[in-house]
């Protein structure tokens, strides 16, 4: 395509046009030739003579996200300016690539009689930007979880074989010594905790998905605590750190191995809260019912959640602090309230934090 031919060319006076023509550089660009940088000073628009181009958005990790392409006849790096923000995306050729640079004194020289159109412009442009930034926190988003949960299943699958080995080992030990009632339970302990890992590790895989399917039975909450209990011995024989569970009879239809996951997500993070905090702790965990909920309120006096966290506490990836944690505990400790159709919110301070949630009686 001839530069005269371009569509924005066109669009120009024509008693205009020749003398703009003069003042457009034409650019060769071989395949991945760099245009412009993400976040560089907007200093042209550009027009597609010949070729493609691809524009991208860069990672945390460094790498580049493609985010769309444009080919012969359209133009781009009129955002910045128009708004004189910095480029919000970066731009390279993608093939061997014909480019019309028209330097930013030339864009503004063509539409200086048009004030009211410029300023329509630049509010479309502000919510196009807006958008781009959404969209991409939306694709870093699902890479990062998709990446988990491939990572996840990898090592689910890795430890199939020991994990069957262990069960296995117990499993003799225990038929060994029918008559001993010590090692029948820690026997009994074993096969609990290699079930509950790998419990643990779909649960994580299926969050990573978007799936969070629920199998529904009668769940007394009074057992549910003393189940807690068993299997969380640390955390009660942890002097530092008192914990308190009073069920008050409250039962409903749900899914009891996901609502552990619940409990050990919110006590673990009091837990450590009280311990970084250097504390004696307090837990107190309630379940009461009405007609139609069951409310489950766990509450410590922690040193209380960073304000910074406060509007994303939920969000996967969200850490604030901690030396260890993927920051997803929370997220799928929401993600398993919702899949019930409860909520879940709390409140904090530096005295301390009171997480509520609310589950509907039945599903």
């Amino acid at each position: 395509m001839r530069l005269e031919e371009h569509q924005f060319i066109c669009s120009i006076r024509k008693d205009r046009r020749d003398i703009i023509i003069e003042e457009v550089e034409i650019l060769n660009l071989e395949p991945d030739a760099p245009i412009f940088p993400e976040q560089s000073a907007p200093d042209a628009l550009f027009l597609i003579l010949e070729g493609s181009v691809v524009f991208t958005k860069e990672k945390p990790d460094g790498t580049l996200q493609n985010v769309s392409e444009a080919t012969e006849g359209a133009f781009f790096g009129e955002v910045g300016v128009f708004t004189g923000e910095s480029r919000a995306l970066g731009a390279r050729a993608l093939t061997h690539a014909v480019i019309g640079r028209v330097p930013e004194l030339t864009v503004k020289k063509i539409i200086e009689d048009a004030e009211p159109v410029r300023k329509i412009l630049e509010s479309v442009i502000s919510h196009l930007r807006s958008t781009t930034d959404h969209y991409m926190d939306n694709v870093m988003h699902q890479q990062k979880l998709l990446l988990v949960g491939t990572m996840v299943s990898s090592i689910l699958h890795d430890f199939k074989n020991p994990f069957a080995i262990i069960s296995l080992g117990s499993a003799l030990i225990k038929k060994q010594h029918p008559e001993d009632a010590k090692t029948a339970r820690l026997c009994d302990d074993i096969e609990t905790q290699i079930r509950r890992m790998v419990d643990m590790a779909k649960d994580l895989t299926a969050f990573s998905r978007g799936e969070e399917d629920i199998e529904l039975s009668y769940v007394s909450f009074g057992q549910l605590f003393d189940y807690f209990r068993e299997l969380n011995g640390p955390f009660f024989s942890n002097k530092a750190v008192s914990i308190k569970m009073e069920s008050e009879d409250a039962s409903f239809h749900g899914d009891a191995s996901k609502l552990l996951r619940v409990l050990q997500n919110l006590v673990a993070n009091s837990i450590e809260a009280i311990r970084q905090a250097k504390r004696t702790g307090e837990i107190d965990i309630l379940a009461v019912q009405d007609e139609t909920f069951v409310t489950l309120t766990i509450s410590d006096n922690g040193p209380g959640i960073p304000e910074e966290i406060h509007e994303d506490f939920f969000e996967p990836f969200v850490t604030y602090g901690k030396h260890e944690g993927t920051g997803l505990g929370t997220a799928i400790v929401k993600s398993i309230v919702e899949a019930h159709e409860g909520t879940i919110d709390f409140t904090t301070s530096d005295q301390g934090t009171n997480f509520t949630i609310r589950l509907p009686k039945t599903v």
